[in-house]
């Protein structure tokens, strides 16, 4: 690993869904939410050149998010876990501590569950909260994009309330 002491955690919702399909696992993106994940593409681009580890939900639209996102994969670990669907914020948290390679990840997948991770990743006491905190702590809506850092060098030290907030793309 570098010497930069700091790891660097995107969090993503997957985009507008359709509501027309046999199962809410197998909903596809709408035309909107696959626009959605290509402008959340451009973003993470810009950010980064590309990701190290990607978890994703096994889902259709957490799937198809990924690919209209059009990210360099190339470099990637990607992940793709049905067991992210609709899970606990202490399921997301464990698959991130056992990351065992890089300095950036990205996990894309479902609320209410993401919303509650992300939340509890936000710093529990703080005198004065930024509005992207007060945005984020309210609601986590379809593909936001929110970006976190931490300062330890191991993923597996990543605990709750730890993360700082360095944007929140709604």
């Amino acid at each position: 690993m570098s010497t930069n002491p700091y790891l660097t955690l995107f969090i993503l919702r997957h985009g507008k869904a359709s509501d027309h399909a046999n199962t809410d696992f197998d909903r596809p993106l709408t035309k909107k939410g696959q626009q959605q994940a290509a402008e959340k593409g451009l973003i993470l681009k810009q950010k980064l050149p590309f990701i190290d580890t990607i978890f994703c939900s096994s889902a259709l639209r957490t799937r198809e998010t990924l690919q209209y996102s059009n990210l360099d994969h190339d470099q990637s670990h990607i992940f793709i876990q049905k067991k992210l669907y609709l899970c606990h914020p202490e399921v997301l948290l464990a698959h991130i501590n056992q990351i065992d390679r890089g300095k950036s990840a990205l996990l894309i997948g479902h609320n209410p569950g993401l919303h509650q991770f992300a939340y509890n990743l936000l710093p529990l006491y703080s005198k004065t909260r930024t509005p992207q905190e007060d945005a984020l702590s309210a609601s986590f809506p379809k593909c936001a994009l929110a970006e976190f850092q931490f300062s330890c060098s191991d993923w597996s030290q990543i605990n709750w309330h730890q993360g700082s907030l360095i944007s929140f793309d709604r």
